[in-house]
């Protein structure tokens, strides 16, 4: 952790209110959200007016119909020009593909989540790492088939000893196959949890930290019983990357 503050990855987070807790949060001082889909960043941007918003498009350079109040979209080749900022930027938001990003060499990682503010304690670490990883609705949304290469990379932007907090829904009980493996959001047990990462070479241990019944909530039971779920429960894991990286 570095001594700013603890800097926060948050793969395929949509608008969640997530992001602005986080940002508001004492001992975190960045948080970079991802999504593919622009609307998501704006709205949020539009319903936080008082966070500092910056959007950044992957692989892509935004035009000045781009632009929004409270919002600053750029790209990697255009985030060093003296165009519009934010007065203070808590939370970058990456426009584009998850896997795209993961992919990307740590340096132009890091390129991409550069914050513009002058203050080198408002800055995120220049290695293109982040301390944690906080996956509420990511690997829920993503293809099944696409699970393992998933939690093989999202290990590449953890930094050494670094924490990912974890989230799944587990469909226990299903009136059919088919309500089992619909999705998204799909479901992931323990069991699959733990053979998932329990097998990467980054991953040091694989914890689950609580378990809540989901069909408690108010209309939950009603609304998930149309879809053929009998039980549904939210798991919650904490997986240590190991302090030195043999990923």
């Amino acid at each position: 952790t570095s001594p700013a503050g603890i800097s926060v990855f948050v793969p395929l987070c949509g608008k969640s209110v997530d992001l602005a807790h986080l940002a508001d949060h004492p001992r975190v001082s960045t948080v970079v959200g991802i999504d593919i889909v622009k609307d998501a960043a704006e709205e949020f941007a539009a319903e936080h007016p008082s966070l500092g918003v910056r959007e950044v498009v992957l692989g892509d350079v935004c035009t000045a119909g781009d632009e929004r109040t409270g919002l600053v979209c750029d790209d990697a080749a255009s985030a060093g020009d003296s165009g519009p900022t934010v007065q203070r930027d808590d939370i970058t938001f990456l426009v584009g593909d998850l896997f795209y990003f993961l992919e990307m060499d740590p340096a132009a990682r890091a390129e991409h989540t550069s914050l513009r503010s002058d203050a080198p304690d408002e800055r995120p670490a220049r290695d293109g790492l982040f301390d944690a990883v906080y996956d509420r609705a990511s690997m829920i949304a993503v293809h099944p088939s696409l699970r393992e290469k998933y939690a093989s990379q999202i290990g590449d932007v953890l930094r050494p000893g670094g924490t990912m907090l974890l989230v799944t829904i587990d469909r226990r009980v299903t009136s059919s196959d088919e309500a089992k493996r619909d999705g998204p959001p799909f479901s992931i047990d323990e069991a699959e949890v733990q053979e998932l990462y329990g097998g990467q070479g980054w991953v040091e241990s694989v914890s689950l930290l609580e378990e809540v019944d989901d069909l408690t909530r108010d209309g939950s039971r009603e609304r998930w019983a149309k879809k053929g779920v009998l039980q549904l429960y939210e798991l919650v894991f904490v997986i240590k990357k190991k302090a030195q990286d043999l990923h």
